[in-house]
């Protein structure tokens, strides 16, 4: 019997020859439908679809990407797309990805404005990273959401300065009732931040940590009639 099974298996084994013309079908199928995918008019652009966006314009977006409608989408550059698309000033980070079998879609992240600030006679917008990426004549130039972001005060604003790194840091993590308050945000070094209220009131800050639990003390003390408060440690507010 065991004779007998072996035999029958040997005979249900493909043989090397049959493998390989498998192996060989099987390669020319993908190579065909990678070759009908990139080639065929039934897999081109016909859609362009822009995710994420609030305030840039969608149809700037469409406009600046240079989508070849009609090309295979195989043969799109989505990278080109891409980095036309991040070359708009309030654009933080594109992907760009192909939906088949017509689309492309256009993910856009928005930059996250933060402060203004004093750039080169002119006032700027800066985004979370240091990036200044809107600029206006004057004060009186920007709009209604540019104007009630606090002022960024220090010796030298900009991405690679790790006191303007650190104000930007507490501006994002202030509570919107503090935001809203606060008319600049002032800074010497990463741990002498100072937050100027729009009462003219001076909340002296510190460092970047524990922003949450300095807005919660600032809440508490504001009730006590002075001029500035102390909340650089929390822990240990009167």
């Amino acid at each position: 019997m065991t004779d007998r099974r072996a035999g029958h298996d040997r005979r249900r084994r493909p043989s090397r020859a049959t493998v390989i013309v498998v192996a060989v079908l099987i390669v020319v199928a993908v190579g065909g439908a990678t070759a009908i995918a990139y080639f065929t008019p039934l897999m081109s652009v016909r859609n362009v679809d822009v995710v994420g966006t609030r305030v840039v314009d969608r149809n700037d977006v469409i406009a600046t990407a240079q989508a070849p409608t009609g090309t295979p989408l195989l043969q799109v550059d989505t990278g080109a797309i891409a980095d036309r698309v991040a070359a708009i000033p309030a654009v933080e980070q594109v992907t760009v990805e192909r939906s088949y079998p017509s689309t492309l879609t256009i993910d856009v992240t928005e930059r996250t404005p933060l402060v203004t600030v004093d750039h080169d006679g002119q006032i700027g917008v800066m985004d979370r990273l240091g990036v200044v990426y809107e600029r206006f004549d004057d004060r009186k130039s920007l709009p209604a959401d540019a104007a009630a972001l606090p002022a960024l005060v220090t010796d030298r604003p900009g991405t690679g300065d790790p006191t303007t790194m650190a104000v930007l840091t507490v501006a994002q993590d202030l509570p919107g009732w503090l935001r809203e308050r606060t008319v600049s945000i002032e800074a010497s070094s990463p741990a002498d931040i100072t937050l100027a209220l729009k009462s003219g009131r001076r909340a002296v800050w510190g460092d970047a940590e524990r922003t949450a639990d300095k807005a919660e003390a600032l809440r508490e003390v504001l009730k006590v009639k002075a001029d500035e408060f102390n909340v650089s440690s929390p822990s240990s507010r009167p």
